[in-house]
């Protein structure tokens, strides 16, 4: 029921596990066969055995995921997804860093491992992507720029899922990513224990340590970590402290976790001052519970997030050379933001459809010195059905949103999901979705930026055709769409070098086109993955002679080429090459109003690994490009570590 077809299981004969052994050469156990046609086989119906092919006996491949997607839009929609096993051979560092090989992804850096990152979708913003922690929305209130403040490490991470695109269901504008932290690690053992640490240039320290046990549907598991570097450049040091714990059973999960991070600031929000200083510690808990009866389904969480932020325009009271702040400068900006929600739905299934009806609520609360003290209500109620015939899946929904500062508002859409042919998806979708500013456009002033309160909710309709295609060891998959945007808020500011004010604003029309393609083979023993994606995005808006800080600077061209190989029994290697061609205008620390370059990435890792033990060196930014994801910010020029894991 839960994968929407007819799943038969009938008799299975000895002659054709014989057959499969005798093909296979070798010793093989069987324990379950499985055949995704509609038709029952039996042994008395079996052909005599010489006539019996691979062909009749191919079974239509099914990943078994240890935990559901959160998306629950698989039949409607590309949801690009990251394995564990994937994360591992891979060179990251942190959970954003896998965002930057997805199509159609931009995600902006200000400092290395995660310091702080703004995570875009499409040519849109960063205000426009939901982020999701486990099902659990933790997107920051205040501003884009802490929403990927998350106290899980990527040794903790399951799987990453990527819903790109407009959909009222999520409340997501152009977007949303959930990370799924494991529960549990694989094997029978009922505990284990994993560590690592890793060193690099830089002064790169980075241990780990986490532990899980499980027994029966009970399950616990927590983790914690500290990274720290003296910066590849002047005020661009860190130190994240994370902490992380996840419990269940029985349908029951809470999970709780904290971060504190401090970090260089150097040329953040501008160039102006390249000595601020950045301090924030982040709370997150949710309590969820989830069960079935027959037909019916519920499920229910209560989350909470805090968050703290002290910001310095100069850090120490200095600026970059040792000069005393001027008089103005007073003291940091402090803020404090709390979110609580509350989330239940209900649903109830049949063989051809399901119906499902629920309501979110949301409760934000901002205390600060420079955007004053706010709190605002958000209420969401929905309805969505779907419908299963054959070839073909339906979803139509609606959900009404009111805040109490905008009032009421509205959003909608149709998805269709069609599967003419064995391994072909097709899918149409037109939603309509809205998002309302946050407490950053609304309220922050600054020497250099001027939020609007008359900033009014942005709104978008998208239209948008995939189709995905996969055949044993290959798969395919493409999207083309279509966003328009109305009241699309941004931050503009004249284009003269002197000028220094960023404005919030509406513009009036931000429409966006797009195309995302993605091509690989995988599985084979050698050559375990090669892929290679591009995607194509273009923007149209009037903003005159003034510069955009957000909604007119994205990625038009990116193209990822990835490559993980074995090389001799225990060894490995990944390759990750990515092409960057950025649209927009910044000005440089000089002064000037520079274009954005087009820059070629190289990252790397070799590792050895057996059960217990992996050792791995990776590289970033092996090219030594100079480049910038936000003007003035630049990136390290190359960056080496070397790591050791081990599991018990």
């Amino acid at each position: 029921m839960s994968m929407h077809r007819v799943v038969n299981i009938g008799h299975v004969s000895r002659m054709i596990a014989d057959l499969e052994l005798r093909k296979a050469g070798k010793a093989v156990a069987t324990t379950v066969l499985m055949t995704m046609a509609s038709a029952v086989l039996f042994a008395d119906d079996l052909p005599p055995e010489d006539t019996l092919t691979l062909d009749m006996l191919r079974l239509q491949e099914v990943n078994v995921e240890a935990q559901r997607s959160q998306f629950q839009l698989e039949h409607f929609r590309i949801v690009n997804s990251f394995s564990q096993q994937e994360i591992a051979a891979m060179p990251l560092k942190t959970a954003s860093d896998l965002l930057k090989f997805i199509p159609g992804i931009d995600l902006r850096e200000r400092g290395a491992s995660g310091v702080q990152s703004d995570l875009t979708m499409r040519g849109g913003t960063g205000r426009q992507v939901k982020i999701l922690l486990n099902g659990i929305d933790v997107t920051d209130p205040q501003t884009d720029h802490y929403s990927m403040d998350l106290p899980v490490d990527i040794q903790m991470i399951e799987r990453i899922e990527v819903l790109q695109g407009t959909n009222y269901a999520l409340d997501a504008f152009s977007g949303a990513i959930n990370i799924i932290t494991r529960k549990t690690l694989q094997g029978e053992k009922p505990y284990a224990i994993t560590g690592s640490l890793a060193v690099g240039e830089y002064g790169l320290v980075n241990p780990h340590l986490s532990a899980s046990f499980h027994k029966d549907s009970c399950y616990l598991s927590a983790a914690a970590s500290y990274n720290r570097s003296s910066g590849y450049t002047d005020d661009s040091d860190y130190k994240i402290t994370n902490a992380f714990l996840q419990t269940g059973g029985k349908g029951v999960d809470f999970q709780l976790g904290a971060q504190m991070k401090d970090a260089g600031a150097n040329s953040f929000y501008t160039v102006k001052y390249p000595n601020q200083f950045d301090q924030t510690r982040t709370l997150i808990s949710s309590l969820g519970y989830e069960n079935t009866w027959g037909g019916w389904a519920l499920h229910a969480n209560a989350s909470y997030r805090a968050h703290f932020d002290r910001f310095h325009t100069y850090r120490n009271g200095v600026d970059i050379e040792g000069n005393p702040a001027p008089d103005w400068y007073k003291a940091p900006n402090l803020t404090w933001t709390h979110s609580a929600g509350i989330h239940l739905d209900a649903s109830w299934h049949n063989s051809w459809s399901k119906t499902t009806a629920g309501i979110d609520m949301r409760d934000e609360l901002i205390q600060s010195s420079s955007l004053g003290n706010h709190n605002r209500l958000n209420l969401c109620y929905f309805a969505e059905e779907r419908f299963y015939w054959r070839i073909v899946s339906l979803s139509v929904g609606a959900c009404g949103i009111y805040n109490t500062q905008f009032g009421h508002d509205w959003a909608a859409g149709i998805n269709l999901g069609v599967e003419p042919v064995k391994d072909l998806a097709l899918f149409l979708n037109f939603n309509r979705a809205i998002r309302i500013p946050t407490y950053t456009d609304l309220y922050y002033h600054t020497a250099t930026q001027q939020a609007d309160e008359n900033t009014k909710p942005e709104k978008a309709l998208q239209l948008e055709f995939s189709a995905k295609y996969s055949y044993q060891h290959f798969y395919v998959s493409t999207s083309a769409y279509y966003r328009w945007g109305q009241d699309i808020i941004d931050w503009v500011k004249e284009s003269d070098p002197e000028a220094i004010i960023w404005q919030c604003t509406n513009h009036s029309r931000v429409n966006s086109a797009g195309v995302e393609a993605t091509i690989g083979v995988s599985g084979y023993e050698w050559l375990r993955r090669v892929e290679v994606n591009y995607s194509f995005t273009d923007v149209r808006a009037n903003a005159g002679n003034k510069l955009s800080l957000y909604a007119l600077d994205y990625l038009r061209h990116k193209a990822v080429l990835r490559i993980e190989h074995k090389i001799y029994k225990g060894f490995g290697a990944t390759w990750c090459l990515r092409f960057e061609q950025r649209e927009g205008e910044y000005t440089s620390k000089s002064g000037a109003t520079e274009h954005y370059k087009p820059v070629f990435l190289l990252d790397g890792s070799i590792w050895w690994a057996n059960e217990l033990l992996k050792v791995s060196v990776d590289a970033r930014n092996m090219t030594n490009a100079l480049y910038v994801d936000i003007g003035g910010v630049e990136q390290p020029r190359h960056w080496v570590s070397a790591k050791v894991e081990f599991k018990l």
